[in-house]
């Protein structure tokens, strides 16, 4: 992959080479996911979004993706952040190449935007910006592409724009069946992250859970593995100064 170094200084992707405390983190959090959507029916639409920018939810995105196709699931992986999305260039997507935006406009099919990876899954890139993401977000037609893929996949996957950045998200809330939120150690305050989950809830959001990203043990005096944390949703601890 021509890319392959600026992949890997921007993203942490899941290889051979990964540390096993990392790996297992990605299955636990699959399996959570699994057994948390279990009652629901096939084709789960799920999105990962955060409340700022930078908090890694592309990287959450990315992994999880690879971690469910290592499961023998067939995933596509979607970049809905129509207003900086860059989950192309991480994936060796030409940036001229149609993608959502296009989908959405009636510019191109929906086989004209879709890439297999060889990181084993499928990646449909934001396209273009566009100029009304938002109502693109909460059109018809996405409605019904996610409906379309949901009986093709096992798994879609929505990597988002952060809640308190844009409306889109919220938006786009009405159309998934979950969403998983990341929350970065020590880079977020209780404040935004308490603005965020309201923010979600007010959308009718099903929050799956908390992914605590960029958690460092050493820092922290902790014995635990320097890796990613899941929290079921129901027991991460808001009332708490800190988790």
């Amino acid at each position: 992959m021509a890319n392959r170094k600026h992949l890997e200084r921007k993203l942490t992707v899941l290889s051979s080479k990964s540390s096993f405390g990392y790996v297992e983190a990605f299955k636990a959090l699959r399996t959570n996911m699994t057994y948390l959507l279990e009652d629901t029916g096939s084709g789960h639409v799920l999105m990962i979004t955060s409340s700022i920018p930078g908090e890694g939810k592309s990287n959450i995105s990315v992994n999880l993706a690879i971690t469910l196709a290592q499961d023998n699931k067939k995933v596509i992986l979607i970049d809905c952040d129509m207003r900086k999305g860059t989950l192309h260039r991480y994936l060796n997507v030409p940036p001229t190449a149609a993608g959502l935006s296009s989908v959405l406009t009636g510019e191109s099919s929906l086989a004209e935007t879709v890439y297999k990876l060889s990181l084993g899954f499928t990646f449909i890139p934001v396209g273009v910006l566009p100029q009304n993401p938002s109502e693109l977000i909460g059109s018809r037609k996405m409605s019904r592409l996610l409906s379309e893929l949901s009986k093709q996949y096992d798994y879609v996957i929505c990597d988002t724009a952060p809640v308190n950045a844009v409306a889109d998200t919220s938006i786009l809330c009405r159309y998934v069946d979950g969403v998983i939120f990341v929350v970065s150690h020590n880079e977020v305050t209780r404040s935004t992250v308490l603005a965020a989950k309201e923010q979600l809830e007010a959308s009718n959001a099903n929050i799956l859970g908390v992914v605590l990203n960029k958690y460092d043990a050493k820092a922290t005096g902790s014995d635990a593995s320097n890796y990613y944390s899941y929290y079921n949703y129901s027991s991460y601890g808001y009332g708490e100064e800190k988790k």
